[in-house]
C-alpha cells in the first residue's frame, strides 16, 4: 500500500524513516523526495500491508512528530488492487 508523507524534517533519512515504520508494519521501499524545497521533503512509502491496516496506521501516526517535523499521512485512492494470495 502507497502511502505519501509528508512535513518531514531535512534530516530525515530513509533509513529513520524505514526503521520507524518497521515497528508498526512490513516496509517494502521508502523514497524521501527533496525536490522543490529540500527544507520539507516528503516521502513515498510502500507498506506491505491491505488498505484496513493502512488506514489503520494513519490514525495512529498522522500528525505525529517525528526527528523535528509532524508527519501528514495521506492515502492515495487510485492504486493497484491487491493480488490474491
Amino acid at each position: 500500500m502507497q502511502i505519501l508523507i509528508r512535513g518531514l524534517h531535512r534530516n530525515v533519512t530513509e533509513a529513520m524513516l524505514r526503521d520507524i515504520l518497521a515497528q508498526h508494519a512490513p516496509v517494502n521501499s521508502v523514497e524521501i523526495v527533496r525536490d522543490g524545497d529540500p527544507e520539507r521533503p516528503w516521502a513515498w512509502v510502500d507498506l506491505a500491508v491491505d488498505h484496513f491496516m493502512a488506514w489503520s496506521l494513519l490514525r495512529q501516526l498522522d500528525r505525529q512528530v517525528f526527528a523535528g517535523g509532524r508527519m501528514h499521512w495521506y492515502i492515495p485512492a487510485h492504486q493497484e488492487p491487491e493480488s490474491p494470495d
